[in-house]
């Protein structure tokens, strides 16, 4: 198995340019050595959005999840200090807590082991005579952790870059529109029977498929100005808004898209979008090599009512269900003995070209470190 897994990564060539480059094999796509690969050599080195911020905002709060096999919580202990760890007892691997809430502590709901917001072991009842038990050793492994505007990202990897020497240009794209200012309204998950890169390329597909998979998407935005823009870690795609007279879509183009979407996606599985009064955020989690899930966060300008709000969801809503419908057909067809590997159109596709391109290197990296 090593050596095939070996083989069928060393089949992408990341130093080709998009138009002399075939895209990765399917087994990157339906394989479970490939999924099991990328939890290690991915997700447990990159930065990942965690939680929002106003879920650990107040001292005493914390907030947990699992991504790529990596369960982590992130705290705020009484001064205010915000820090991450790896959620897992060290008396049997339990998830310590789950969800959110508001504690002077996190306590192991299987055996009551008690360890204090900054990581170290308070206390671990009942145990009888231990030899050799060093408590300091027990505290909860840290990852780093950032608050960047309304998000808490973490990153398994304590020898990883800060976030900001890889993100700095992107923070600097959405500061000035405000990203930062918005109230958060909303959130939708959506389990969608695909691999987590199947979702992640028809995000960036440069707009490709807009004019044949969104009509109501494509009435909002003027396609002539869509343009992707590739950085190290992330890649930006936009667009002037619509004229707003196409028949296809009823609403105010030009008070939902305001100057025009920024649409950011940051490796390897975060996408920004920023957009007139909107804020929304999609996460793909990867749960298995055929499905994924992904979350949904929105936040609005205080300027925009309810009515506003429910349109605008409603929008979203049309265009994701014909993501998920797509992306669902694309991962049976990959998974076909009919598909094995495809071709870019060079001038639309570089943004899934320059993913591909991150994820090899991730990847080929992972086999070195096994």
């Amino acid at each position: 198995m090593s050596d095939w897994l070996a083989t069928e990564i060393h089949r992408f060539d990341p130093t080709l340019p998009v138009q002399d480059a075939s895209s990765p094999p399917a087994s990157w796509y339906s394989s479970r050595a490939v999924h099991d690969l990328e939890q290690r050599a991915v997700f447990g080195r990159r930065w990942i959005f965690a939680c929002r911020s106003d879920e650990v905002a107040e001292p005493n709060s914390y907030a947990s999840g699992t991504y790529g096999g990596i369960p982590w919580v992130v705290a705020r202990d009484g001064d205010g200090v915000l820090r991450a760890f790896h959620n897992v007892c060290r008396h049997r691997g339990a998830e310590v807590v789950k969800g959110c809430a508001r504690a002077g502590s996190l306590t192991c709901r299987y055996h009551g082991w008690i360890y204090r917001l900054d990581g170290r072991l308070k206390a671990a009842p009942r145990m009888g005579a231990m030899t050799g038990f060093d408590r300091d050793a027990m505290s909860l492994p840290p990852m780093q952790v950032v608050e960047w505007g309304p998000l808490v990202l973490v990153n398994p990897d304590l020898e990883a870059r800060p976030f900001l020497e890889d993100f700095g240009e992107i923070d600097a794209i959405l500061a000035p529109t405000g990203w930062d200012r918005l109230r958060f309204g909303h959130r939708k998950v959506w389990d969608v029977a695909c691999n987590w890169k199947v979702f992640s390329d028809n995000y960036l597909d440069g707009g490709y498929h807009i004019a044949h998979m969104h009509p109501t998407l494509d009435a909002q935005l003027d396609m002539s100005s869509y343009q992707t823009e590739l950085y190290g870690w992330f890649s930006v795609q936009t667009s002037r808004p619509g004229d707003g007279n196409d028949a296809r879509v009823g609403i105010d183009v030009g008070k939902r898209m305001g100057d025009g979407p920024i649409y950011a996606y940051l490796y390897p599985s975060l996408m920004i979008n920023r957009y007139g009064p909107v804020l929304d955020t999609n996460l793909v989690v990867p749960i298995a090599p055929g499905r994924c899930q992904v979350i949904f966060d929105f936040w609005f300008d205080d300027t925009v009512d309810d009515a506003f709000i429910e349109e605008s969801l409603a929008q979203t809503e049309i265009t994701q269900l014909e993501d998920i419908d797509v992306s669902e057909s694309v991962q049976v067809g990959t998974a076909s003995l009919a598909y094995d590997r495809g071709r870019y159109a060079s001038s639309w596709e570089k943004g899934i070209h320059h993913f591909h391109g991150l994820l090899a290197v991730d990847l080929r990296e992972g086999l070195g470190r096994r």
